[in-house]
């Protein structure tokens, strides 16, 4: 309580907050219980031929089904929670990879996995992606990593350095939601990136939109 203050509040709000608490509680519940499940979402080139799969995480909650990504992802997020969440599908990617390895006509297909900005900040990062692949027997070349442009700026130096550490081992990188950030050519040329993922705001209209086509082409 502060003197000279006034402060308004409404029922809903504290709903709002309980709810709140109880989905971290059983996030963390989640999390011990590894009650998650991967999705992967086919990767097709411009004659339909599979090349490559991005990781989606899903929550199935015994009790409330299948928790949208849209609502535990930014609670992850804010709680730090993000951290071992993104650690479970770094490493049932990589069981992955290493499952298809024995299937010739999957074999060369690359798996995407997202990384967060806390993630990707840990200062062993790059120890944490050596220590699953070498756990799961996963070939480096088949995984590809997702970032976001603004966590690559937040230190590009930083940001390099990772990244060359991990492409000297074969990994991939591709840069998420391009167009929204920066999207500076002084930047981009700095950065050691194998695939551009251009922001679906461009794509959505791209047979409608001259301009978006324009800049999607180039």
């Amino acid at each position: 309580y502060k003197r000279q203050t006034v402060h308004f509040f409404r029922p809903e709000m504290q709903g709002e907050a309980e709810r709140r608490v109880c989905l971290e509680k059983e996030l963390r519940q989640a999390i011990a219980a590894e009650q998650f499940m991967l999705y992967l979402q086919p990767q097709v080139d411009n004659d339909g031929v599979l090349f490559g799969a991005e990781a989606l995480i899903r929550w199935q909650h015994p009790e409330r089904g299948m928790v949208p990504p849209g609502l535990f992802i930014p609670l992850a997020e804010e709680t730090g929670l993000i951290q071992p969440i993104g650690q479970w599908v770094l490493a049932h990617a990589c069981r992955q990879l290493r499952i298809w390895a024995e299937h010739p006509a999957a074999r060369d297909v690359c798996i995407a996995v997202n990384i967060s900005a806390r993630q990707f900040h840990q200062p062993d990062f790059v120890d944490q992606v050596k220590r699953e692949l070498e756990a799961s027997g996963a070939r480096a070349s088949q995984l590809e990593l997702e970032v976001t442009e603004s966590l690559l700026l937040d230190d590009i130096d930083s940001a390099v350095r990772k990244m060359d550490a991990l492409r000297d081992l074969g990994v991939r990188f591709s840069v998420d939601d391009f167009g929204t950030g920066y999207s500076s050519l002084a930047y981009l040329k700095r950065l050691p990136v194998d695939q551009l993922k251009i922001d679906q705001s461009f794509v959505r209209n791209v047979h409608h939109d001259s301009r978006n086509a324009a800049i999607v082409r180039t």
